[in-house]
């Protein structure tokens, strides 16, 4: 069962490992990131990251896409990440299940707008976020699962 969706720069790290993967009972991580899915040495890396317990999954969005049926019919507890705004757009434009996205972590950069403490849109996520909200995406940021829950889709 998919038990989050989250987009978060960092993709693995303590925050998620520790906190999400705890409060949800997540057995299994996949990251949908075509950067990360296509080079080696990130895939180690993020395998390294993970604790033993939890499988790990590293896909292009064109390839989640094409596994959902069966990720959806998985027996584990699901935490889907995206890197960014733009793989989840193309992901849930593809698959129309989708209904919430946690924005965890995206990066200040130049020309970015920051809308709470972790994340910062420049314009092409801002517009990525908002053609989410249109097709009726809940989207909330919330960086650890004891933290305030805060709706992104009226400050888009």
């Amino acid at each position: 069962m998919i038990k989050l969706l989250r987009i978060d720069h960092r993709l693995l790290h303590g925050q998620v490992i520790f906190s999400w993967c705890k409060a949800l009972q997540i057995t299994r991580i996949i990251v949908i990131d075509d950067d990360s899915a296509n080079n080696e040495f990130k895939k180690m890396s993020l395998n390294l990251t993970k604790p033993p317990e939890i499988k790990l999954n590293i896909f292009t969005v064109d390839a989640a896409i094409s596994k959902m049926d069966k990720i959806e019919n998985l027996s584990d507890n699901v935490m889907i990440i995206f890197g960014g705004t733009n793989s989840t757009l193309r992901f849930c434009e593809q698959y129309p299940n989708i209904k919430e996205i946690n924005y965890g972590g995206i990066a200040k950069k130049d020309n970015s707008k920051q809308f709470s403490t972790a994340i910062f849109l420049n314009d092409s996520e801002i517009e990525d976020s908002r053609k989410l909200k249109d097709i009726g995406i809940y989207l909330y940021m919330q960086q650890v699962p004891t933290s305030r829950k805060e709706d992104l889709n009226p400050k888009l």
